[in-house]
């Protein structure tokens, strides 16, 4: 499999976007599983998941199973979720256990991955079972959230080092999920990575939003792998407004962690959203929200209006989404040029989506 060959210019004034083959190319896409998404720090959990010892969930990273278990010491580990006799699954789903059983053939597994029973293993030769437990995976967390990385690049402190800088004064740890809600898009991943990591398109798509915000003084900055939309907030009060400034926060904080996790910081909220291809034209989006003491009745209707909100600007951005990936299976397009002012943040993911894939 070939990788992709095309000129990019490191100068955003000069630049051309990504050619408009690799939103549709099979081949691009999974050269994109084995060298970004299996080869970065991947969001997979919180921590209240596996808040008790024998407490496990799986999930999976395009296509790789994995298992996030606490063992019986108290360790968060994390494993692929293969059995080492016939690559039957270890585990399914979530729960709590003691030993974990392979649905296939029956071998079971200890939660810190040692290998315990081998049914019918009467007669094998030249067994190494010290050597055959489960595979390990990378394992980190930053604040309530726990991260994986299937290959060897940095560690995640170097990939959250600017969103952990920039979010000393709202207290993260506080906040407690509320709500999860999926949308299927009809566009390829990229498509709704290049949508988020520019602000430009905010007057013309998300009327709404535009009245939560001070658009004129909306910036950009970028770190080595990720991004921030420093975004401030109107003053004054409305009908259908949603947020004030606040003596701490007077800013929505947009950040992008290379390749596929938004975090969008509002004074009294937090929600991640999470960038998954489900196909070369088809990308799931995983929303979660937190609030600070989400059970009181005035919290709760500001979670209703925030959801709402975030709802309607998510419906926007689907449209607009599908509508460019029709666009770029145009005959008439291959690349387009950059905003210098608005569009550092698309330049700076095409930047680091060349480096890992060529």
């Amino acid at each position: 499999m070939s990788r992709p060959s095309f000129h990019f210019d490191e100068r955003i004034a000069r630049a051309e976007t990504l050619p408009s083959r690799f939103y549709f190319d099979p081949d691009t896409l999974e050269l994109e599983r084995r060298r970004i998404f299996h080869n970065t720090w991947q969001l997979v959990g919180r921590l209240e998941q596996v808040a008790e010892r024998g407490s496990y969930f799986t999930t999976e990273i395009l296509g790789e199973p994995i298992l996030i278990v606490r063992d019986s010491e108290g360790a968060l580990r994390g494993f692929h979720n293969v059995c080492r006799h016939r690559a039957g699954p270890v585990a399914r789903e979530s729960g709590c256990r003691s030993v974990f059983q392979c649905g296939y053939h029956g071998w079971t597994y200890s939660l810190d991955g040692r290998l315990l029973g081998t049914p019918d293993w009467d007669g094998v030769e030249n067994f190494d079972r010290d050597g055959m437990g489960l595979i390990p995976i990378r394992l980190d967390t930053w604040e309530q959230f726990i991260f994986v990385n299937l290959g060897d690049s940095g560690g995640l402190d170097e990939f959250m080092r600017f969103v952990r800088e920039k979010t000393g004064l709202f207290d993260v740890s506080k906040m407690r999920f509320v709500e999860r809600r999926d949308y299927v898009v009809e566009c390829n991943w990229k498509v709704y990575v290049d949508n988020y990591a520019e602000g430009y398109h905010i007057p013309i798509v998300h009327p709404s939003l535009m009245r939560e915000l001070d658009f004129e003084h909306y910036r950009t900055i970028t770190d080595r792998f990720s991004s921030l939309q420093d975004a401030p907030i109107k003053g004054g009060v409305g009908r259908d407004r949603r947020y004030q400034p606040t003596d701490t926060q007077g800013e929505a904080l947009y950040f992008w962690v290379f390749p596929n996790l938004m975090l969008n910081i509002y004074p009294d909220n937090l929600s991640t959203n999470l960038i998954i291809p489900l196909g070369v034209g088809r990308t799931l989006t995983i929303f979660e929200w937190f609030f600070e003491a989400p059970e009181s009745a005035e919290v709760q209707e500001k979670i209703r209006r925030t959801i709402s909100l975030s709802d309607e600007v998510q419906q926007e951005d689907i449209g607009i989404c599908e509508a460019v990936q029709r666009g770029l299976g145009s005959m008439s397009y291959d690349r387009g040029r950059y905003s210098v002012k608005r569009e550092s943040g698309l330049h700076h993911f095409h930047s680091l989506w060349r480096e890992f894939m060529v």
